[in-house]
């Protein structure tokens, strides 16, 4: 009998994270929601993703990405955790610390959507070394290590599920080089374009396991905080560069991502 299949996504309390965190939830997957910190799940528990199946269930986890290599070392991270009453319109809800792919025995591993992301404030000639092994950890070098775990997992999980594992990585149309070069975003495209081309490889490295990996690369995607806080002139830039290409909403990226799990390809 096929287990609750369960989703890691991460940058999962906003933005891009958020809507893919409510379509997955809504189609019956439990999710593994990572935050960077406690306070940025504020919003998600006045606003809890939705249960609609037996046994389903969703964990919010405290994950620093940008502190890689360390966070790989943790054996725990704080959280919360909750699922229904059986019986009633509640959810049982707790507050706790969990291994990160710590799963109910009736839950295995199915999908992981590497969503984080932060992007840079200042063109990559002001940009110190901190900076730059921010973006790099949190765009990147987090999300190999995430694959790598995942994978190690799903190998295990493949013969439980419906359908196989999948991997699915969030980079950008910034690191496409057939995209024009937009100034300021040297670092952010570089570390996209690297994940572009890491899930190219992996994909091919993983086809014989059974483990599917996809790479979106989505265009302006004006309601994320990411847009939202960049100074009006490089917003300008930002608008003018994506001009002709169709600017595309949270839900539609994660709509995206559920047919990419939702197809056996």
């Amino acid at each position: 009998m096929p287990r609750t299949p369960v989703a890691l996504i991460t940058g999962a309390t906003r933005g891009i994270g958020r809507a893919i965190v409510d379509k997955l939830s809504a189609e019956g997957l439990s999710c593994l929601m990572v935050g960077s910190r406690k306070e940025s799940f504020g919003p998600m528990t006045a606003d809890l993703p939705v249960i609609c199946r037996e046994l389903q269930w969703h964990r919010g986890l405290v994950v620093d990405l940008a502190q890689w290599p360390q966070w790989t070392q943790q054996g725990r991270f704080d959280g919360f955790h909750f699922s229904s009453v059986p019986g009633a319109r509640a959810y049982r809800c707790s507050d706790g610390a969990w291994p990160l792919l710590d799963l109910p025995p009736s839950s295995e591993l199915a999908l992981l959507v590497n969503c984080a992301g932060v992007t840079q404030a200042s063109p990559a000639l002001r940009c110190d070394a901190s900076e730059i092994q921010r973006i790099t950890n949190i765009n990147y070098l987090s999300a190999v290590s995430l694959c790598n775990m995942a994978a190690k997992r799903m190998l295990r999980s493949r013969k439980h599920l419906s359908r196989p594992p999948c991997i699915v990585n969030i980079s950008s149309i910034l690191g496409d080089p057939a995209t024009s070069a937009l100034p300021g975003t040297a670092l952010y495209s570089a570390s996209k374009a690297a994940l572009a081309q890491f899930s190219r490889t992996l994909s091919a490295e993983l086809a014989r396991a059974g483990i599917r990996v996809h790479c979106l690369s989505p265009s302006l995607v004006a309601q994320t905080d990411m847009v939202q806080t960049l100074e009006e002139d490089a917003k300008v830039r930002l608008e003018s560069t994506f001009s002709q290409f169709p600017a595309q909403s949270p839900q539609q990226i994660a709509s995206q991502v559920w047919k990419l799990y939702d197809s056996d390809t």
